[in-house]
């Protein structure tokens, strides 16, 4: 058994900045293999586990008010915890029965992160407890987005949970995220206020990190309506830069569910997003599965309260309509920006790009400045210059 460097420990490289984004691509990669190896285990009920969770927390958070909590936040924690609970018991029940509880990390924060090799590796699980690594998947997920959210990264939450998802698929549980979060950030509130007690010189500021985590587990249950931002335009416009910037900004932690058709379309063919596919994946047929499956996702995911932020071309009127349907059937606020950029400037963005899921080339720009693109009604935006302008400007006109 050999040590390894503390300095690689991911907390360590939060707090350095040294968390690249490529980093947090693997880290939410190995994340995703690991939950999809783990043993799925059998259990009577999901929401019963979560319910034991909850009362654990209600009782320990008990204990240190008011002595360290203040009551009415704590008052106001467990009443939106019960209504939380309730309203996705049966969410969770499901998805326990879909093998969706699995043996997992169970305590998957920065600190049990390190890098080795150049490459994210989980360490210190659980394994004494299955009270603890028994869990959702989305539950093992949620302390290490908690955690990125508390440290005030919730670029790198969003980035690790979208890409999570992207190849994991498990959209289904995004109703459930809010509770599981804030549960994980009264877990840090109570073990941080019971290690206050334990610890007289450090006393005072433990007990200010614990009423922070309380402080953090109840703004995750605070209501928020979801929204929807659509962003189209031609490959090399721009989209996937601009919704990237985007994301962490709508919506409660960790930020909007991104919906990239280019991901979407990847994920269909079980492949990762980087992979490169020939031209049996951009058939016509190929192209309206992967709208309609775009569609689709948007539709669950705000009806599960989930802001999303789609990207796709979005060439045609009637792709268009679409997605504007969901939002009106849905009954949520939304916004939809068309960039616009010179076709020398999208052909050198697209020639440029590596390691993306896209692979439009120079090439399929060109074919795409030939469509007929309709009436467009979805408001245009700039995009051939700086980015940080545009970004600039569509942060003004969808109100973030």
């Amino acid at each position: 058994m050999a040590r390894f460097d503390q300095s690689a420990l991911f907390d360590r490289m939060a707090v350095e900045g040294h968390l690249t984004r490529s980093l947090l691509r693997g880290l939410a990669d190995e994340i995703a293999t690991f939950h999809a190896s783990a043993e799925s285990v059998a259990i009577p009920s999901g929401s019963k586990t979560m319910h034991s969770i909850v009362r654990g927390n209600e009782a320990e958070i008990a204990e240190g008010t008011p002595a360290v909590f203040d009551i009415e936040t704590a008052s106001l924690l467990s009443e939106r915890t019960i209504r939380a609970l309730k309203d996705v018991t049966a969410l969770l029940d499901d998805r326990a029965g879909q093998g969706c509880v699995r043996r997992c990390h169970g305590d998957l924060h920065l600190r049990n992160i390190c890098l080795i090799d150049g490459r994210p590796v989980l360490f210190d699980g659980i394994e004494f407890n299955d009270a603890f690594s028994v869990i959702d998947v989305l539950y093992d997920l949620a302390f290490l987005l908690m955690d990125l959210e508390h440290r005030g990264h919730r670029d790198s939450a969003n980035l690790v949970f979208n890409r999570y998802l992207a190849m994991s698929g498990d959209l289904d549980g995004l109703a459930a995220m809010p509770l599981f979060l804030s549960c994980r950030a009264a877990v840090r509130a109570k073990t941080t206020a019971a290690a206050a007690r334990a610890d007289s010189e450090a006393a005072k500021s433990l007990e200010a990190e614990a009423c922070s985590y309380l402080d953090l587990a109840c703004g995750l249950l605070e209501p928020r309506r979801p929204v929807l931002i659509a962003i189209g335009g031609l490959s090399g416009s721009g989209k996937s830069t601009l919704a990237q910037r985007l994301a962490p900004l709508a919506g409660g932690s960790p930020g909007a569910l991104l919906l990239r058709s280019d991901v979407i379309r990847k994920r269909l063919f079980d492949m990762a997003p980087e992979t490169a596919l020939n031209a049996s994946g951009y058939t016509p047929e190929q192209s309206e599965r992967v709208y309609r499956r775009l569609i689709e996702s948007a539709a669950a995911a705000l009806s599960a309260g989930q802001s999303v932020i789609v990207d796709a071309v979005f060439a045609r009127s009637d792709e268009r309509a679409a997605i504007e349907s969901v939002a009106r059937d849905v009954g949520v606020p939304a916004h939809y920006l068309w960039l616009e950029a010179p076709a020398e400037a999208m052909k050198k963005r697209v020639t440029e790009r590596t390691g993306d899921a896209s692979d439009a080339d120079a090439a399929v720009v060109q074919q795409q400045l030939s469509y007929d693109i309709g009436e467009m009604d979805w408001r245009r935006v700039s995009a051939g210059g700086d980015p940080e302008r545009t970004v600039s400007i569509s942060r003004g006109i969808v109100g973030l």
